[in-house]
C-alpha cells in the first residue's frame, strides 16, 4: 500500500510539473494539442503544458504562466509551448515559437533572470520584463515595393532584444553587396548588415521593428496597430 501511494504520489507530481499555466480568458474557440496528442478543446480554467500547440480558431485567448507572465493570442494565432521551466511561482525559463498570428504579452520579471523568448519563422525576441507584441507573419510593403510576410516586433514598456533567424540572417548576407546594405534607422544615421544585431537589441519602449528576407526598419509603433480589433481585446482583458 505504501509503495503504491508513493508511485501515485510521483505521478501526480510528474503531472504537477508538466503544467505551466491556465487558461485565464477565452472568447471564440481554441485547442491546445500535446506533443504527439490529439487536439483538445480549451475554457477557462484549462491547464496548458509544456509542448502543447495552442491554436485559436475563432475570438481571442488569454492565459497565463505559472509565474504570472501573461499571454494573449489573437484570432488565427498558434503558438508551440516549446520550453517552460518554472521553480513554484518563479521562472528559468520560457520560449515559445508563433507559427501564425499575432502574440502579446506582459513578462513578469524574474529575480534570477530568467529566459523569456518568443520566437516566428523569422526573428527572435527575448526579454526579462516588459510588454510586448508580436505579429508572426504580417503583410507590409518590401525593399523592392513588393507586399511580402515579414514579422513585426512592437514594444510598448520596457526593452526587448531582437535578432534575425539564423535562415534569414544568411538569406540577408547572401544577397548583401560587400559593403553590405544601406538601412534607415531613427536619426541621421546608417548602418551595414555588421551593424544590425547590435542596433536591433536595443529596441526600446514604443519602438517596432520589421523582420523580413530585405526588411528592416526600425521605427516608432505604427498608430493602427494600437486600435485594431486585437489591440482593443487586449485593453479590455489586460
Amino acid at each position: 500500500m505504501t509503495r503504491l501511494l508513493v508511485v501515485a504520489g510521483s505521478l501526480l507530481s510528474s503531472l504537477a510539473l508538466a503544467e505551466v499555466g491556465k487558461v485565464a480568458a477565452l472568447e471564440g474557440e481554441a485547442t491546445r494539442t500535446p506533443k504527439g496528442g490529439s487536439a483538445e478543446a480549451l475554457e477557462n480554467g484549462s491547464s496548458i503544458e509544456l509542448g502543447d500547440t495552442l491554436s485559436v480558431k475563432t475570438g481571442n485567448l488569454k492565459f497565463e504562466l505559472n509565474d504570472g507572465s501573461v499571454i494573449m493570442l489573437a484570432p488565427t494565432s498558434v503558438l508551440e509551448i516549446t520550453e517552460a521551466e518554472f521553480q513554484g511561482q518563479e521562472r528559468s525559463g520560457f520560449s515559445g515559437l508563433l507559427k501564425a498570428g499575432s502574440l502579446w504579452t506582459k513578462v513578469k520579471k524574474a529575480i534570477g533572470g530568467g529566459k523569456f523568448e518568443v520566437s516566428t519563422e523569422r526573428a527572435v525576441a527575448g526579454v526579462r520584463g516588459t510588454i510586448f507584441r508580436i505579429d508572426a507573419d504580417a503583410l507590409v510593403k518590401g525593399a523592392r515595393g513588393k507586399g511580402r510576410k515579414a514579422s513585426i516586433v512592437r514594444v510598448v514598456e520596457g526593452a526587448v532584444g531582437v535578432k534575425p533567424q539564423p535562415a534569414i540572417a544568411r538569406s540577408i548576407k547572401a544577397a548583401a553587396p560587400k559593403k553590405g546594405p544601406r538601412v534607415e534607422v531613427p536619426g541621421p544615421k546608417e548602418v551595414s548588415s555588421d551593424e544590425w544585431e547590435k542596433i536591433f537589441v536595443e529596441l526600446a519602449a514604443n519602438q517596432q521593428v520589421v523582420v523580413g528576407l530585405d526588411l528592416w526598419e526600425q521605427a516608432e509603433i505604427d498608430a493602427a496597430s494600437k486600435t485594431d480589433a486585437f489591440a482593443k481585446w487586449i485593453e479590455k482583458n489586460q
